[in-house]
């Protein structure tokens, strides 16, 4: 398969670009597929402990009457190869809507094609096309092929924050 250099033809509601690779909107009955994506990064990423995520729960999530949250899927003739899943943030310093890209995935047999920055042109293309003037994600420091991916597309990499996670029973003891 060749790399993906980001000339894709948008028809019919997805990109389809070249070998038999598609990037499009999930749909009713993905939730399996994007379970395996996503359960696939959680264990690269030594979280496979804090998984819990259901086809069933991701079908209820992207298929509600009022949606927080949105995802493409890349196939590779007709196979579950990669995703991004975003949702619905806002930023207080610019007072608008902005994008959160929660989960972008690429299965290990399908890495290094291009499919990542098909699936992060696809989120920039809805942000633009909603008038959303930023995407923003979090990255685990030691994954050099995403920053890499990341600093190609001008992304910025900022030094210097820290991801904060309430939860379980410290949660519960604040909320009491």
């Amino acid at each position: 398969m060749e790399r993906f250099d980001g000339a894709a033809d948008f028809r019919g509601g997805q990109f389809v670009l070249i070998d038999g690779v598609t990037i499009r909107p999930a749909r009713p009955g993905d939730g399996s597929a994007l379970q395996e994506l996503v359960k696939s990064l959680a264990i690269s990423h030594g979280y496979e402990k804090e998984f819990f995520g259901t086809p069933e729960l991701y079908e209820t999530a992207l298929f509600c009457p009022n949606p927080v949250i949105g995802a493409f899927l890349a196939e590779v003739s007709g196979t579950p190869a990669g995703c991004a899943i975003w949702h619905r943030s806002f930023s207080t310093f610019r007072g608008k809507e902005i994008i959160y890209l929660e989960d972008l995935s690429v299965l290990p047999d399908f890495r290094r094609r291009g499919i990542a920055k098909a699936l992060l042109k696809a989120v920039a293309q809805l942000a633009a096309a909603r008038d959303i003037p930023e995407v923003f994600w979090l990255m685990m420091d030691w994954n050099d092929g995403a920053r890499a991916l990341y600093e190609s597309v001008g992304a910025e990499i900022e030094g210097g924050n820290s991801f904060c996670r309430l939860s379980g029973d410290a949660l519960a003891r604040l909320a009491q």
